[in-house]
């Protein structure tokens, strides 16, 4: 049995009975400059009239998109009295559904929403169904009103609680020290002690950094080079303050280094052993301060662009067989050989300068945008076979050390997470020399998309991290995800990566990373979640506490499901202790929903009686929750 078995039980869930019908209604529509958290009390008498497949032109606005519509004797030729009737449905970018005032779901164009209309349908109820749909983010685009339809459900899934059992007192292995951390691209928004304290209630134990070393440098006119590291100390000085461990990202070129001009940052140095005294440099400067730093990982997506060789990386035969060796066949791109040529250089100059200035430094890569993949392999990563290969090879030939494994990904689901990891797993197992020296298994940027996206400001975001936790992140022992990014400096809720805004108010993502970081003790048993439902728990014998961590997520038409924790041999200790549930959802800990909660809020408390223990509960589309038990 695989570990995911023992931490999750996964049944299957069939999402609809039969075929969707077409919705036949008088859908209007209405724009709106800003977020509306409530649907109007009625439709404007100048609404305009807006049909399925639709589109129009958006830019950073909202729409309403409503209708009255009439539950149908049958879809699809199945009568629907009785049986439990739902709506799928997508428009424009994304948006929040409310059927006769009451939020229901929100959603986004690669993840449409089903909306749960009635458990036992009545045939001719009427009922108003208004969406406020998101407009293109950032520049003007193209919406279309996409989807709109009847769905037959699973009767089974929209009745019934699903059953998850927690077993406290069989434990799985220990829970890591802290379970997400966070990395940032460049700066911070700001240094200040209230940041480094909202930071250190989230339990960010490690804390990633690239952009550290681009302005570390600068030549004077007589050609000596002048160091200054006064904001690589600040930076670590911060991570410190907020207790998080550094995993500086050696990156990127200062100017006066540069092969080729480039002032994105790019380029690979014009002469190695410069690039390889900064790095010892800083690496000393840090220990002098007393900031020593242990994890240093080498550059920054070196694969998707962001390193571009000098003319000194030629594709030498030396890395001409490299490639062949990594690929499997000779090159048929240069340029592929000579990125490969300026990455191993730089990974070989780096581990020397930060090696001399501390021989226990620890040293990784390759960094990689998204997974080791090649791009006829995974339309959405490129070179990733040949500079994870390739840098192994490397590594080997040159006894250069290979700490720890690291890269990054958004957006995508869990198992292509899983897949990913087995695969960087798969290629390593390769050079066993290198497989026993690796320390640590790293995804050094994290998040729901890699672009502006709203998800990012509300629930949704949320949900796929916890979801990505249990089902990937921790089956599959990788023990540094880092969420990308940290805070933004103003209160803009604009789709960007950051945990917090202005004055520390906190994201529903936050909170999701605030509840896996809690988690202490050991990983204990947990069966009977689904392909929506997922869940985990820890128990913390010394301090007496039973986490438990349940989340509704599903890629595409995610329900509203009914859920019951029962709890089988409870420790003594818990018996008349207390127990409360705190909630991540729509209406609930949603800064984007109403940002006078944006907290992380407590919707349930109680006492724990004799005999079994068991909770039933109602979580929407995209929820998370946490349940505490405590003596």
């Amino acid at each position: 049995m695989r570990t995911v078995l023992s931490i999750c039980t996964f049944l299957s869930a069939t999402v609809s009975v039969g075929h969707a019908d077409p919705i036949e209604a008088s859908w209007k529509m209405f724009r709106r400059d800003r977020h509306e958290n409530a649907p109007p009390s009625g439709i404007p008498g100048d609404a305009k009239d807006v049909k399925v497949k639709d589109k129009w032109r958006t830019n950073n606005d909202f729409w309403w998109v409503m209708a009255d519509l009439t539950i149908p004797a049958r879809v699809k030729g199945t009568a629907t009295a009785g049986r439990p009737l739902a709506i799928e449905f997508g428009c424009a970018a994304g948006g929040d559904i409310y059927v006769d005032g009451e939020l229901q779901a929100r959603y986004d164009n690669d993840h449409p929403a089903l909306v749960l209309l009635d458990e036992a349908a009545q045939p001719g109820r009427k009922f108003r169904l208004a969406a406020l749909a998101y407009g293109q983010l950032g520049s003007e685009g193209e919406s279309e009103f996409s989807q709109a339809e009847w769905v037959l459900v699973n009767e089974r899934r929209a009745r019934q609680a699903q059953v998850i059992r927690v077993a406290p007192q069989q434990p799985i292995r220990e829970v890591p020290e802290g379970l997400i951390g966070l990395s940032q691209g460049g700066g911070m928004a700001d240094y200040e002690d209230a940041t480094a304290e909202k930071l250190r209630q989230g339990g960010f134990r490690w804390f990633r950094m690239d952009n550290v070393l681009t302005s570390a440098v600068r030549r004077e006119q007589s050609g000596r080079y002048v160091y200054d590291f006064a904001d690589l100390e600040k930076r670590v000085r911060f991570m410190r303050k907020v207790g998080a461990e550094p995993v500086l990202c050696a990156s990127y070129m200062p100017e006066p280094f540069d092969a080729v001009p480039d002032p994105e940052r790019h380029s690979a140095p014009r002469d190695y052993r410069l690039w390889e005294e900064l790095c010892y440099r800083a690496a000393r400067h840090l220990i002098e301060a007393g900031l020593p730093v242990r994890w240093w990982e080498v550059w920054n997506e070196a694969n998707s662009g962001w390193l571009k060789p000098g003319p000194g990386d030629a594709g030498s035969d030396e890395f001409q067989r490299l490639y062949r060796e990594a690929m499997g066949k000779p090159a048929d791109n240069k340029d592929d050989v000579r990125l490969l040529e300026a990455y191993c250089k730089l990974y070989a100059a780096t581990a020397a300068g930060v090696r001399r200035a501390d021989p226990t430094a620890r040293v990784g890569g390759p960094c990689l945008a998204s997974g080791p993949y090649e791009q006829f392999e995974r339309g959405h990563a490129v070179r990733g076979r040949l500079l994870s290969r390739g840098l192994f090879l490397y590594c080997r030939e040159h006894d250069l050390p290979l700490d720890f494994v690291s890269w990054h990904e958004y957006f995508h689901p869990a198992d292509v997470f899983a897949d990913e990891i087995r695969t960087f797993r798969r290629l390593l197992s390769d050079f066993p020399s290198l497989e026993r020296r690796v320390q640590s298994w790293m995804i050094t940027e994290w998040s729901f998309s890699w672009w502006a996206d709203r998800p990012q400001d509300h629930e949704m975001a949320a949900a796929w991290a916890a979801d990505g936790m249990i089902r990937a992140i921790l089956p599959e022992r990788i023990d540094r995800p880092c969420w990308f990014y940290v805070k933004d400096n103003d209160e803009n809720l604009r789709g960007s990566y950051a945990l917090l805004i202005r004055d520390n108010v906190p994201k529903p993502a936050y909170h999701v990373c605030r509840m896996f970081n809690s988690l202490r003790g050991s990983l204990v048993r947990v069966a009977g979640a689904d392909d929506e439902l997922a869940a985990v728990a820890a128990y913390d014998e010394p301090g007496g506490r039973l986490a438990v961590i349940v989340v509704n997520w599903k890629w595409s038409y995610n329900l509203r499901r009914k859920v019951r924790v029962e709890f089988a041999g409870l420790p003594v200790r818990l018996k008349k202790g207390t127990w409360r549930r705190v909630l991540v959802d729509a209406t609930h800990s949603n800064v984007w929903h109403d940002r006078a909660r944006a907290e992380l809020e407590t919707v349930e408390t109680g006492r724990i009686e004799d005999g079994p223990f068991a909770l039933e509960f109602v979580l929407r589309p995209s929820a998370v929750t946490m349940i505490e038990l405590t003596p």
